[in-house]
């Protein structure tokens, strides 16, 4: 794309969303005399054409086909005698702003051109009438009005909170009606995005890469792509929507890339704290029973050659606690036990609370005798929780064991034996940790 002096503005050639080349018709007003022939078959050659008889006549026109309108070329004679109506009418008229009016005279070395180009007209042209000239300022003429008019729209969306932005079809930048604060700019008040791609000009570059990728997708494929990033960097965690378009030319060919950005953080971080609700326990903060199951069912899955264990964890006489100390005695309990387990098991683990009293730790890639040292040192945590209260020496914990693969290769499988070892350790008087063994299968009929 070739870009211009003006760096919101683009070549028609290359661009897609202005298009002042494009085929449109032109409107001749009175362009019908014996002397003005030449000229009309001239621009027949290039451009369709609608020739219309008065002034009213070419208002009525343009207010149904303004969209599809390149330019009006009026007889002088005829708008002077209405002392140039026809060109007050575009001029004030918003809807018309991008359509250029052209006064044409029949006679040369006309004092026509002063009126004419006071009143408002944007091109003026007299005998001789040369192609290639004359075809040249049109085309000037047309595309000077839809850069003014798309300069205006540029205005208007300045005033948006959202970001719009075009590049060409290398992926560099042509426009942007705002320029965020994730951009490289050095401090320079002069800096320009024009003519820089993102890995040029932004300071998270892999976000930059995923977007230059994203861009390449598009310009190969034609299909538009929505999607949202994460940014962080001194104003903290920002979400960003993007939404990209193809932009093509009159030919239907891709050209460029036409997009936009939202500031969705207050909408992605509801729904990042929805997501996690719906899969966490409230009073801990661990996952929930589903979550947890699901989690580490993916993991078994997923990772068939890593050795694993699974714990199945009891809170010991908890029903007693509530109905001595009260359900907030409970709950407090419940959330020192998740606190030791959030502690004690981050990064690849899985943690949960499964039940009323009931917690549940996947650990990944450990030897059984590990997992045992483990369930050891939470256990003696848990006992000395609420020193100097009443609680003191009332919360204990049970702990059941299972290895993955030896003891089960799916879930339900691991979940049954570590079952099984907790059940004989609340058997066989509580406060301690068991792995399992087949032996148990008789023990837990």
């Amino acid at each position: 794309m070739q870009i211009l002096e003006n760096e919101n503005l683009f070549s028609l050639d290359d661009a897609k969303v202005v298009q002042p080349l494009a085929k449109r018709k032109l409107v001749l007003v009175q362009i019908n005399s014996p002397s003005l022939k030449k000229l009309r078959a001239m621009l027949s050659e290039e451009y369709p054409i609608i020739d219309v008889d008065s002034e009213k006549e070419a208002v009525q026109l343009v207010d149904k086909q303004h969209d599809n309108i390149s330019a009006i070329l009026f007889n002088v004679e005829l708008c002077k005698q209405s002392n140039f109506w026809l060109q007050k009418v575009l001029n004030e008229d918003k809807r018309f702003v991008g359509i250029p009016n052209i006064g044409i005279s029949a006679v040369a070395d006309s004092d026509d051109y002063k009126l004419c180009i006071a009143a408002g007209a944007n091109e003026y042209f007299e005998p001789p009438f040369r192609k290639e000239l004359v075809m040249l300022r049109i085309n000037n003429a047309i595309r000077g009005k839809d850069s003014a008019t798309f300069s205006e729209v540029e205005k208007i969306l300045k005033e948006l909170p959202s970001n719009i932005y075009l590049k060409d079809a290398e992926g560099k930048y042509v426009f942007a009606t705002h320029y965020w604060h994730h951009l490289h700019t050095e401090g320079d008040p002069n800096w320009t995005i024009r003519g820089k791609t993102d890995i040029e000009i932004r300071e998270d570059k892999e976000n930059a890469l995923k977007a230059m990728e994203s861009d390449k997708e598009l310009l190969r494929t034609g299909k538009g792509t929505n999607y949202v990033i994460k940014e962080e960097g001194e104003n903290g965690v920002e979400y960003l929507e993007l939404i990209k378009r193809p932009v093509f030319d009159e030919n239907g060919n891709i050209n460029g890339i036409i997009a936009l950005i939202n500031d969705v953080t207050e909408i992605q971080s509801l729904k990042l704290e929805l997501e996690k609700r719906s899969k966490t326990d409230s009073l801990t903060g661990l996952l929930n029973k589903q979550e947890t199951e699901s989690a580490i069912s993916r993991i078994i899955e997923n990772n068939s050659d890593e050795r694993g264990a699974l714990m199945m964890i009891d809170v010991d006489k908890f029903k007693e606690i509530n109905d001595s100390f009260g359900h907030a005695a409970g709950d407090r309990v419940l959330t020192a036990i998740g606190n030791i387990l959030y502690k004690s098991f981050k990064g690849m683990d899985i943690t949960g609370r499964i039940g009323g009293d009931e917690f549940m730790v996947y650990l990944r890639d450990i030897k059984p005798d590990t997992a045992i040292k483990l369930a050891a040192m939470i256990s003696d945590k848990a006992r000395h929780l609420f020193q100097g209260e009443p609680l003191e020496r009332h919360v204990s914990l049970s702990i059941g064991i299972s290895v993955f693969p030896e003891h089960g290769k799916k879930f339900e499988d691991l979940y049954r034996a570590a079952d099984m070892a907790l059940y004989f350790v609340k058997e066989h008087g509580r406060d301690f940790y068991n792995m399992y063994s087949p032996e148990l299968k008789s023990l837990h009929k």
